[in-house]
């Protein structure tokens, strides 16, 4: 295993209420986007042994049956559907019951949607703040929004608990793939890690008309000189949706236009490498709880006492407000809940929409072609009333978090032309199809609306500071989103730039996850993700590895 990151149990991801060392994520910047007044942003991606389940929010959830059931509507993707994919959800995570404290605040769940026997933990934090609970009630007694007694077991919509990504044998610490897959691992002959390298390129040699993937060249991150590894079986690429590309176009396998423009031999013109890119963007709108509930989040913060109080009470016993660092309650809405009496006409908009009006000018048509595929699919997930599209986190805050889970845009990655080797070109092209933007709307406006009149919520007589309520209109509401820099590109959930799809809809990967074009090479990361799922991606990754791993164990090579 090759891993450009380090080998690090650093304080700075281990125990709660810590952020990670820059050191443990890649400087990369965006390209301006040109439909929010060319602002930048950062592309979130971790450096270190475990990737980014070390440096994520930690929300271990799953999307609904709707949204994996849609991979498999893809030709060769059969079973890639949720029915294929569950047993690999239960297998590549360990659940643990809440406490009973817990249990006695509300908290459900079904432990026959769950495994015990990985060491990747899911688990609930050791308490929750008071203020929680009227969210809660005023999420499950409003009309539209079903509760949810697990969500894991394909129910993703509607109101529910999701856990985090913890261990409480651990003292409620983050479980990630670095301890579970490689420290927690018994030393094997056939089991090596170099770490604080990168692969340059991968290898090929021509055989029976496919380009055999051979070895991978690779270099340490503080020196110019390389080195060849070669491979007697199969080369593994998880190197993230935003680098696999970067490899594969490297390596000659990619758009050709992509690949001449850059000074590098084309191999395989497979034009989906790069295109396709995805992510879950996100607004905030903020308010005041005048007759806040104590304690409350923000005391973490504020209140040097209560913070002192709750460290001492995780030091002498791992209980209290300092396990409570990720937000384990959320609804999880589909298109119709929140887009309301305007569904009808938002739907016959996506439906009259050509293929390719919104993507880039140069955009081959293979990927044309499988953008026309996804969005009759993403048509049918909008109507749906069992697919998420609007994510809503909380845990007693005053805070008015709306992700948006399908989006309609698509981005690209690229090679630098100037620069091969240098950081790859991201561009989201946030809000190049202005459904995202009508969807960013009603979210917020949704939102708003839910603060202002919840009866629950009227106990905490909350107040909306920004936008503020001089903005009644859906223009005004765009145009905050837009000019006052509300709208964030990115959730770090980047998939789709090497999709599993069929090669004449730009697709790179077939069913079996191997390289269109090529023999011994499979992707197994997000970027083979067809379509992105109403969930946080982590639990979906580790599903994709334990899937990958049974085909990788079944071929005969």
């Amino acid at each position: 295993m090759i891993e450009y990151g380090s080998l690090s149990l650093d304080d700075s991801f281990m125990p709660p209420w810590n952020v990670p060392a820059p050191e443990f994520l890649y400087n990369i910047t965006s390209t301006p986007q040109s439909h929010v007044n060319n602002r930048t942003f950062p592309v979130i991606n971790g450096r270190v042994v475990g990737g980014a389940s070390a440096v994520n929010g930690q929300i271990h959830n799953r999307g609904s049956r709707h949204d994996y059931d849609s991979w498999a509507k893809f030709p060769g993707n059969e079973d890639w559907g949720w029915d294929s994919l569950y047993p690999y959800f239960k297998k590549s995570s360990t659940f643990h019951e809440p406490t009973e404290e817990m249990k006695s605040f509300g908290m459900t769940y079904d432990l026959e949607a769950w495994g015990n026997s990985t060491p990747i933990h899911a688990a609930f934090p050791a308490y929750q703040y008071p203020g929680q609970q009227i969210q809660w009630r005023g999420w499950a007694e409003k009309e539209g929004v079903e509760v949810q007694e697990e969500h894991a077991n394909g129910n993703a919509h509607g109101v529910f608990w999701v856990p985090t990504a913890m261990n409480p044998d651990t003292a409620y610490n983050r479980s990630f793939a670095g301890i579970g897959h490689w420290l927690q691992v018994p030393p094997r002959p056939n089991y090596h890690l170099i770490t604080e390298h990168r692969v340059i390129k991968i290898d090929f040699e021509k055989n029976d008309g496919l380009q055999r993937a051979v070895g991978v060249v690779v270099q340490p991150r503080t020196g110019n000189a390389t080195f060849t590894i070669t491979a007697r079986k199969e080369i593994i690429l998880s190197a993230s949706a935003v680098r696999t590309p970067q490899i594969l176009q490297l390596s000659g396998i990619g758009p050709k236009k992509v690949l001449q423009s850059a000074g590098v031999d084309v191999l395989i013109d497979l034009p989906g490498v790069g295109s396709n890119l995805q992510d879950h963007s996100f607004s905030l709108s903020v308010y005041n709880f005048t007759r806040d509930v104590w304690p409350n989040p923000s005391q973490m913060t504020t209140n040097a006492t209560f913070r002192a109080e709750a460290i001492a009470q995780y030091k002498a016993d791992n209980t209290g407000p300092y396990t409570a660092y990720a937000v384990c309650s959320a609804i999880y809405l589909p298109g119709p809940s929140f887009v309301g009496n305007l569904t009808a006409s938002l739907a016959a908009t996506i439906a009259a929409q050509p293929p390719s009006a919104y993507l880039s000018a140069d955009t081959p048509s293979e990927v044309i072609a499988g953008y026309a595929a996804q969005k009759a699919i993403l048509h049918d997930a909008f109507l749906s009333t069992t697919s998420a599209i609007l994510e809503h986190l909380f845990q007693g805050s005053p805070r008015g978090t709306a992700i948006l889970l399908k989006p309609f845009s698509r981005g690209t990655i690229t090679l630098n032309a100037s620069n091969p080797l240098g950081e790859p070109v991201v561009d989201y092209r946030l809000l190049s199809n202005p459904v995202d933007l009508q969807l960013h709307v009603r979210m917020q406006q949704y939102l708003r609306h839910h603060f202002a009149t919840s009866p629950a919520l009227a106990r905490l007589a909350p107040v909306e500071l920004d936008p503020g309520p001089g903005l009644p209109s859906d223009e005004d509401v765009a145009d905050w989103l837009i000019n006052k820099n509300k709208l964030m590109a990115s959730n770090a959930h980047q998939v789709g730039t090497a999709a599993m799809m069929p090669r004449e809809l730009g697709g790179v990967v077939d069913g079996q996850l191997r390289v269109y074009g090529t023999a011994g090479l499979r992707v197994v990361d997000c970027s083979v993700i067809p379509l992105i799922p109403g969930a946080h991606t982590m639990a979906t990754a580790y599903a994709i590895a334990e899937k990958a791993a049974d085909l990788i164990r079944a071929t005969k090579l």
